[in-house]
């Protein structure tokens, strides 16, 4: 019986400090949507199956220190941060590193990171090396057993044009962007 109450007792005591710290979430949780909605939106790219619209004021550098402006998450290595809008979802060599365009899935509001690698399944893997030469990619790992290449976009070019390029290629059968939403951590 005693057991009981002191169990009830810690419990009505606990409750106070969980209820603030659930409020603190959701504040900083309604802070974050009013920044995301604030956002300007590029144009929508697909891949594998998911919505993501482009943002044109979010770039992703590898280490905070590169980060030229309002940092909005990390994701890794990479930090994702608010700054000038960029023209296009192009690659762009920054004082030696490369800046990384950004996207939001549209489903779930995650926001994600265009590696600049493209994510192939060639109709033909004889014709992987000829798909390069006329979207001026570079060809990176093979994996003739899935039936797919990753190509990589050079600075400059926008991804979501190539990947739709590729998409109306008649030698491809498909091709999506390669885009981070998240990184595990080891423990």
């Amino acid at each position: 019986m005693h057991k009981h109450i002191l169990a009830l007792c810690l419990v009505l005591i606990a409750m106070p400090a969980l209820a603030q710290k659930q409020w603190k979430a959701n504040q900083g949780s309604s802070e974050r949507t009013a920044m995301l909605e604030s956002l300007q939106r590029g144009r929508e790219i697909v891949a594998q199956g998911q919505h993501y619209r482009h943002l044109p004021e979010v770039r992703a550098v590898e280490g905070k220190s590169r980060a030229e402006g309002e940092v909005i998450e990390t994701k890794g290595r990479l930090v994702l941060y608010r700054g000038a809008a960029a023209e296009s979802a192009a690659l762009k060599l920054s004082g030696g590193s490369l800046e990384f365009p950004t996207v939001m899935n549209t489903r779930t509001g995650a926001l994600g990171v265009l590696t600049g690698a493209l994510v192939v399944k060639p109709r033909d893997m004889a014709d992987a090396d000829a798909i390069a030469n006329s979207h001026a990619l570079d060809k990176g790992r093979v994996f003739p057993h899935l039936q797919t290449v990753f190509y990589k976009v050079r600075p400059g070019e926008d991804i979501a044009d190539v990947a739709a390029a590729l998409q109306a290629d008649p030698r491809v059968e498909s091709a999506y962007p390669e885009i981070i939403e998240s990184v595990r951590q080891p423990k």
